[in-house]
């Protein structure tokens, strides 16, 4: 019984010693162990409380639209894409071909604005080169869905080539 309440009243110990030392406390590690059995619980509510003005950063808000839904639109897509690709190779066509090259290019492009985001940060390269790798990624998307379309419509599409590839003989 006395270990279950220890661990309720001191669960995070190195969190308790930071609350303290936010709100000013001169406690020392030891006063913090051995007093948590007997600490008052309407203590350990005002030292919650101190939590939130703990915090380094702003809080910054999304500046539109829904993650959850682009989230699920990714996962959607990720999973159209095991039905996608072995369908379009098996049964090529144009309607196939373009239908690879939307779903592959859109999921290429999600990865690499996950990637984008996450590592060209404002915070480390001011707010001049985010918006410049993400024009690029734009760019680059386009550009790919583009060539990818001129292959589908004029010469032998995805499905061809893939096909042309794995009936390529080795020369001895």
């Amino acid at each position: 019984m006395a270990n279950c309440i220890l661990r309720r009243a001191c669960s995070k110990p190195a969190l308790v010693f930071a609350r303290s030392l936010a709100l000013g406390n001169a406690t020392s590690k030891t006063a913090l162990f051995s007093g948590s059995l007997l600490a008052p619980p309407h203590k350990q509510q005002i030292l919650t409380s101190a939590v939130r003005q703990f915090a380094v950063s702003p809080v910054r808000n999304s500046s539109g639209g829904s993650h959850v839904t682009l989230w699920n639109a990714e996962r959607a897509l990720s999973l159209a894409l095991l039905g996608v690709v072995p369908v379009g190779l098996m049964f090529p066509s144009q309607v196939g071909d373009t239908l690879m090259a939307v779903s592959i290019v859109m999921h290429q492009h999600w990865g690499l604005e996950a990637i984008v985001t996450d590592y060209v940060r404002p915070i480390l390269f001011g707010t001049t080169v985010p918006k410049l790798a993400h024009g690029l990624l734009l760019v680059v998307s386009a550009a790919t869905l583009g060539g990818l379309f001129y292959f589908n419509y004029n010469d032998i599409g995805i499905a061809g080539c893939v096909r042309k590839i794995w009936t390529t003989k080795a020369k001895e």
